[in-house]
């Protein structure tokens, strides 16, 4: 081998030596958020987890109902424990920024969450999800108060203190409409995956701190770092009860219905208090 293509081949060797050095210390630089990536790596490397399967029990009933608003007709799906439809209190659950009234129970399975957690014991609660229930800058919107919570309590459920359940942006929504009404209104909040930014933890640390509170995101979501913030400031604050963590996963429907049955028990324990 003549001279040139000896150095020919050990440059080549380096180089390759090189990029692949390269690409270990960008995929662990990745990994530890100092470039972006690592979200949206997550799925390909297999660490989002698959989706659960619903409990084998028979579903609790889910009824549909619609009323009006100022910004027209809304749908309403109430989902229950089983054949008790009465009496009973309720959650409203606000959805994530694809969904709709019906995502709770299309996807999520609520009613079979709702009746295995009955038979484990759980104090039994009804699970309300309307259309639309957001602002133009998703808040909640006045509607919630305003309509839903009356058309429910003519449904025949109580909704003297309620509580709140939220995913994704819906789970913001939840934390701010907790904060807003107090612990007066609110017996409980559960936000998974909740669409955080760093102004919202400084807002909420206070009024949420009222209010029972379990707040769960997946260690590959975006949000993981302002849900870990605002759970380490209500935990200072000690004062309510605060649950959750950050747990393996991502932001998506198969994580949030892992942390389901845990949320049902938290608020139905918190619902039966009230």
């Amino acid at each position: 081998m003549s001279t040139l293509s000896r150095r020919s081949v050990l440059i080549a060797g380096i180089g390759g030596a090189a990029a692949l050095a390269g690409a270990g210390t960008a995929y662990g630089l990745v990994e530890k958020d100092v470039l972006p990536g690592r979200y949206r790596l997550a799925p390909y490397l297999g660490r989002c987890g698959s989706m659960p399967p619903l409990p084998k029990v028979a579903p609790g009933a889910v009824e549909q109902g619609e009323f009006r608003s100022p910004a027209g007709r809304a749908r309403v799906l109430i989902g229950h424990p089983g054949a008790v439809t009465k009496g009973l209190p309720v959650v409203v659950m606000l959805h994530g920024s694809d969904g709709d009234a019906r995502t709770p129970f299309d996807t999520y399975g609520v009613q079979y969450h709702l009746a295995a957690a009955a038979r484990r014991g759980v104090a039994p609660f009804a699970v309300a999800a309307i259309d639309d229930w957001a602002d133009e800058g998703w808040g909640p919107s006045p509607v919630i108060t305003r309509n839903l919570l009356p058309f429910l309590r003519d449904r025949g459920l109580s909704t003297t203190r309620i509580g709140l359940l939220g995913w994704s942006i819906g789970g913001r929504g939840a934390l701010l409409l907790a904060s807003a009404l107090g612990p007066g209104r609110v017996a409980a909040v559960a936000a998974a995956s909740p669409a955080l930014s760093g102004g919202d933890v400084t807002a909420l640390a206070g009024g949420v701190g009222r209010v029972p509170a379990s707040l769960t995101c997946g260690r590959d979501d975006a949000f993981a770092i302002p849900t870990k913030d605002l759970l380490a400031r209500l935990r200072a604050a000690r004062r309510a009860e605060v649950t959750g963590g950050i747990h393996p996963g991502c932001h998506d429907a198969a994580f949030r219905r892992r942390m389901l049955p845990d949320q049902i028990a938290f608020l139905g324990r918190h619902l039966a208090r009230a």
